[in-house]
Formats: structure tokens, C-alpha cells, sequence
């Protein structure tokens, strides 16, 4: 699956992303076979795509899979339309994203899962890595310490 980068920019401003979202009452309910059914559907189509599954509690958990030219989320429509604006055709990847204010800084962490073609071409091997990165940023999320503020521990 290929696009020029004034192709992604056009299905973004007109709305032609396929998206979809499911709820999970908590980490032990998370189905991603359902997220994995999705956006297989939306690449054999060749689809921009945004599945995402949304992790209920105090501070939601968001985990989701996008197909783009970069690895920026698509809701960003902006940032996108500026740094691919007139790019040649390039290959769509599929992106994971997991977003918590506990993951990072900016409480987003994203990686390339693999070109949407070598997902076609092996789509069990690339499943497994998703999970893997969920599961990771999971783990980092479930094990995370508040940062202990400096001026109250030196005044102590």
C-alpha cells in the first residue's frame, strides 16, 4: 500500500478515515484479536485506518493502531499536512500508539509495528510484536512511581 504524501493529506481533511473504537473494563478484558480482525479489513482494503481500544479507569489507558505515512497520530491533521505536503509516493506503515500521562513525558509512546505490506505479507509475526509493545507499556504503566519532588526531600 502506497500513498503520496498530498493522497494521506486529503483523506485526512475529508474525513475518509476508517475508524473504529472498543471499551474494556479493565487490562484483563482487553481483546486485541477484534483490533487486529479491524485493521486487517481496512489494509487488504487499502483504508487509512485508526482502531483503538480504550482502557476504562481513573486515568484511561488508550491503545490503538493507525495506518500513516508518519508516525504522528491522525487527529493531528496539521502537523501532518505540513511535513508531508508534496512527499513522493512512500509505503503506509502501521503505527502503535499507546497514550497515559504515566507512559511518557507527553503521555504518548509511538513506534512502528512494521509496513503495512510486511504486515500483509506476515501478519503473525507482526501481531506479536503489537502485543509485545502493549504489554510493555502496560507493564510500564502498572509499576509506575510519582517522581519524588526534590525540595520536599531536602528539607527533610
Amino acid at each position: 500500500m502506497q500513498l503520496t504524501g498530498n493522497d494521506l493529506i486529503e483523506i485526512i481533511k475529508s474525513e475518509k478515515i476508517v475508524q473504529r473504537a472498543w471499551t474494556a473494563e479493565d487490562q484483563a478484558t482487553i481483546q486485541l484479536d477484534s483490533l487486529f480482525d479491524f485493521m486487517t479489513q481496512q489494509v487488504h482494503k487499502n483504508q487509512i485506518a485508526s482502531g483503538q481500544i480504550i482502557i476504562s479507569g481513573d486515568e484511561p489507558i488508550q491503545l490503538w493502531l493507525e495506518t500513516s505515512l508518519i508516525n504522528l497520530p491522525l487527529r493531528y491533521a496539521n502537523q501532518i499536512s505540513k511535513i508531508v505536503v508534496d512527499e513522493p509516493l512512500s509505503d503506509v506503515n502501521l503505527y502503535m500508539f499507546v497514550e497515559n500521562p504515566k507512559v511518557s513525558r507527553s503521555g504518548m509512546r509511538i513506534e512502528l509495528a512494521a509496513s503495512v505490506q510486511s504486515y500483509l505479507d506476515d501478519s503473525e509475526s507482526v501481531m506479536a510484536k503489537i502485543a509485545a509493545f502493549y504489554d510493555r507499556e502496560l507493564a510500564v504503566i502498572n509499576n509506575y512511581e510519582e517522581p519524588v519532588d526534590s525540595t520536599e526531600t531536602e528539607s527533610k
